[in-house]
């Protein structure tokens, strides 16, 4: 009698997991088959500004596609989904910088921690755009000052795995934008979940980023030359993204020998207030002996610049190489075709303890 109740129970646990992978795989497989006209923004939002939020970040995820949302362990991952922190072994500092495009005065930079205690793995990160200088221009195109651009995000971060198979991260963070004539910072938070069931090659992911109240942009008084000023305030909604994702690891389907680990990572992520809009990411690595691993992807945004017809999708490849050694971890990645503005460069450097 006793078999036959936990025997029962196995069955039943087996039958709630199996469904629940169907499930979110159906998710991600319906968002990644979504037809080409359909699909919507990914850097800009039809508010516009805020773009702080929603730039990519870290030279790992750069070097996939930016896929990165059903990996563990991963504290580069943090911005994209906060589930993917738990896994951290013990700890893990990781800072990572983006050189902007040729045509672009712009860098970003991304720096986090992380430590696993018994009760969770918490952690924190920071993040600082750098727009560059720029002129002040009024009715001609004589330059009548200068402003320095910037944005800032501060976030912490808890994350815990249940029952061995899922995860789950939340993300409290506090966002900050000068513009020089403009200002406006506030709350915001990312909750995310990581389902890796045991003895399956596939892992999923679900995450919604950027969710809170509407932000005040305070206009500061600009004086003009003709001694007349301006000054006004309105609000900005959050650029609110869902992202959903797979990552297959290809040793557990296809027994590829030890000294390799390889797998391949679907994102998909779409504007929250217009679902039907999405952003593509396909990517692989393969490391070799655990020291190297190379990283290759396709990226599928909206372009900015263009508001319909066939060049309203900026399709682009990335590539990177990472290496791994004694707790020390370094990576490079670059991105080619991906913006109008030009190619892109992330590095990154870290240390896992």
């Amino acid at each position: 009698m006793i078999l036959a109740t936990s025997t029962g129970g196995g069955e039943i646990r087996g039958s709630m997991r199996t469904a629940t992978l169907l499930s979110m795989t159906a998710l991600v497989l319906v968002a990644l088959v979504a037809p080409a006209p359909a699909l919507g923004q990914d850097l800009s939002d039809e508010n516009g500004g805020l773009i702080g939020l929603t730039l990519p970040l870290g030279a790992r995820p750069l070097g996939q596609g930016r896929a990165i949302a059903a990996l563990r362990g991963e504290l580069q991952g943090v911005p994209y989904n906060p589930a993917t922190q738990s896994g951290i072994e013990v700890g893990a500092l990781t800072y990572s910088r983006f050189e902007g495009a040729d045509l672009a005065d712009l860098n970003s930079n991304y720096i986090a921690g992380a430590y696993a205690a018994t009760w969770g793995t918490i952690g924190g990160h920071f993040v600082y755009h750098d727009f560059g200088n720029v002129p002040l221009t009024d009715t001609s195109p004589t330059p009548v000052g200068n402003v320095d651009l910037s944005e800032s995000v501060i976030g912490v971060t808890y994350a815990n795995r249940w029952r061995d198979e899922l995860d789950y991260g939340v993300t409290l963070k506090w966002y900050s934008s000068d513009l020089g004539v403009v200002e406006a910072s506030g709350p915001a938070f990312d909750f995310g979940v990581l389902y890796a069931p045991q003895e399956v090659a596939v892992q999923l992911a679900a995450a919604v980023r950027n969710v809170g109240p509407n932000l005040d942009l305070e206009d500061g008084s600009v004086s003009a030359p003709g001694g007349g000023s301006s000054s006004g305030n309105r609000e900005e909604k959050l650029p609110t993204r869902i992202r959903v994702g797979v990552a297959v690891n290809l040793n557990d389907m296809f027994n590829l020998p030890a000294s390799y680990v390889a797998r391949l990572l679907f994102d998909v992520e779409t504007d929250a207030r217009e679902i039907s809009t999405a952003s593509q990411h396909f990517g692989g690595a393969v490391t070799f002996s655990d020291v190297v691993t190379v990283r290759g992807g396709v990226v599928s945004i909206d372009n900015p610049f263009v508001d319909n017809g066939d060049g309203n999708r900026q399709i682009g490849g990335t590539f990177g190489i990472g290496i791994y050694y004694q707790g020390f971890e370094a990576d490079i990645a670059r991105e080619v075709s991906v913006s109008e503005l030009g190619d892109e460069t992330h590095f990154a450097v870290g240390w896992r303890f």
